[in-house]
This record gives C-alpha cells, structure tokens and sequence, in this order.
C-alpha cells in the first residue's frame, strides 16, 4: 500500500514538472512583447536605456534555460509574477476570483450527485421498461445539447420571462442557482449512465445470484450487494469531472457575467495579459492534478479489491521480468 502511494504522488510530481515546462515554453512562444505591456507605451516613444532596464528586471536577456530555472524558483516560492494590468501579484487576484468557480464547480458536483444517483437506480432497476426509456431519451438529450445553448434557453425561461432568478452576478447566492443548473445538466447525464451501466454489471455477479438463492429481500441485494462496489468507482469520477467542470466555468461564467476564474482568464486574454494567463493555467492545471491524485489515493485506501488487483498485477509483472531475465541468461549460456 505505502508503494502505491509513493507511486501515485511521484506521477503527480512528474505531471506538474511536465505540466510546468510546457506552459512555460507556450508563454515565450506567444505572439507580443511584454515590455510593450509594461511600459504601456509605444516602443519607439521609449528610451533604449528604460528598455534594457526592463528586460533586465525580468530576466529577458537571459538564456531560456536561466529564465526556465527562475521560473521554477519564483513557483516554489508561490509567485505567479505580476498582473500587466493591475500590477498586482497574480497569485492574489486568482485569489479574488477563485470564490465564485469553487461555488459553481462543487454545487454542480453536489446537484449531480444528488439527481444522477436516484436516477441511475431507477433506470437499472427498470430496465428497458418505460421509465428507463425516458431516462435514457432525457440523457441522450441532454449530452447533445452544449451547455452555453442551455444556459440560453434557461436564461430565456426564468430571468426574461418568469423573472425570478437574476441574469448577472448581483453577490445573491442565487445569482449561482442558474450556472449550477446548467452545468449539472450534462454532467447528470454522464453519472446517470455510468450509475446504471455499473448497477447492470453487479446485477450478473455471482454475489448476487448467491443472495437470491438464499432468499435474501430484493432491497438488501440492492443496499448491500449492488449499491456497494457501485458508488466506490464514483470517487475518482468525481477527480476526473472537477478538470472538465472548470474547464465548463470559462464559458459560463462569461455566459452568467459570473466574476470566477473563468471569467477573469478569459479577459486576460482578451487584454493579452500573459502572466495572469500563465498562472491562471498552471493553477487550473495543479488544482485539477491535485484533486485526481487525491480521488485516486481515496479509491486506493477505500477499495480492499482495487488493492488486491494493483498488488497482483505488480506480481505479475515482476514475474514476467524475471523470466525474461533467465531466458536471457540461458540464450546467453
């Protein structure tokens, strides 16, 4: 057990130093000069001596590997740089917006959860009978709709027509009422398929065909036999959403006029601010890395089986090099 997880957190190091590099090399291969940005000024109204003297400042003049390990060095002392057009450390303003895209990320998590399991229960238990058509037809519908198309259409129905909900940010919590339900439409559908395909495949264990034999209820089969080993696949599926959830938060948080992450990546962008788009990327980057390696040690220290079978494929493997090394030996022989 204490090797697997010094192999899972030796993946995530290797995953952020990649992770690191490569956005570093993304950085200096964008287009703009970032003394330009500095300066706010039109280069040729600048003195070559102001120039120089911020190129030095950031380390401009020299080599890409120096300027590599004084990126690294300012990481591990959590400095992101600073905001061309604030000039303010990015590490705080991706504090000042993170607020609303925790909100939106972890309530949609929560709603998905909430509808995606009763949901998925029912369509295994009712298989292909009327209910689990409808529930079927509703995901598929809703997998193939963007989520922008139906924060549209929501924003049609209960901000312009009903009025009940706002359609910006107005610091209400229900200002996030709308971006949760939106994003937990497509992201149900994904947990209601994976709920009832995984519930299918229990149903044919031996397990359960051993607690019918001995007249065991149909709901303690369900509780104790089915649910079980169902919901432990759901903890690193929850690891794997949170990437694409925040991903998700970029569009609706524009969408919303939500002041998240998203939203602040995006006029970063827009403003060509580059050490905010390096840092906004990196910290979405480390969060989502993070959030997996703990969804995966979680999976790893709750599931006895998973255990057993990463032990045993371990075996296999170190069996399968031994015998590769005899039969080395015996040709060399």
């Amino acid at each position: 057990m204490f090797k697997m997880i010094i192999y899972k957190l030796s993946q995530m190091i290797v995953v952020l130093f990649i992770l690191t590099t490569i956005t570093f090399i993304l950085m200096k291969l964008s287009p703009g000069n970032p003394v330009d940005k500095i300066l706010h000024l039109d280069i040729s109204h600048v003195s070559h001596e102001q120039i120089e003297t911020t190129k030095n400042k950031l380390g401009l003049n020299d080599s890409i590997f120096i300027q590599w390990l004084h990126w690294l060095n300012q990481l591990f002392h959590f400095d992101l740089g600073t905001s061309y057009q604030t000039n303010e450390p990015v590490i705080r303003e991706i504090a000042n917006y993170l607020g609303p895209t925790l909100i939106i990320t972890f309530g949609t998590l929560i709603m998905s959860l909430v509808i995606s399991i009763p949901l998925g229960i029912i369509a295994a238990i009712y298989y292909h009978k009327i209910w689990d058509r409808i529930i079927r037809v509703m995901t598929s519908l809703s997998v193939s709709l963007p989520s922008f198309f139906i924060g549209l259409i929501l924003l049609y129905i209960f901000s312009l027509k009903l009025n009940v909900l706002p359609t910006s940010d107005e610091g209400r919590f229900a200002s996030y009422i709308l971006p949760i339900i939106t994003m937990s439409i497509g992201m149900c559908a994904y947990y209601i398929r994976f709920i009832r395909s995984t519930l299918l495949e229990q149903y044919q264990t031996p397990i359960v065909e051993s607690s019918r034999l001995r007249g065991m209820p149909e709901r303690y089969i369900l509780f104790q036999d089915i649910l079980k080993p169902t919901i432990l696949p759901i903890i690193p599926l929850l690891g794997l959403s949170i990437g694409s959830l925040i991903g998700g938060t970029v569009v609706i948080e524009n969408l919303f006029d939500i002041p998240g992450l998203g939203y602040f990546l995006v006029d970063s962008i827009k403003s060509r601010d580059y050490p905010v788009i390096q840092g906004c990327v990196l910290f979405i980057g480390f969060f989502v890395v993070i959030i997996n390696t703990i969804a995966d040690l979680l999976s790893l220290l709750i599931d006895p089986k998973q255990r057993y079978t990463i032990t045993q494929k371990e075996t296999l493997k170190f069996k399968w090099l031994n015998s590769h090394k005899k039969e080395g030996r015996n040709d060399e022989v």
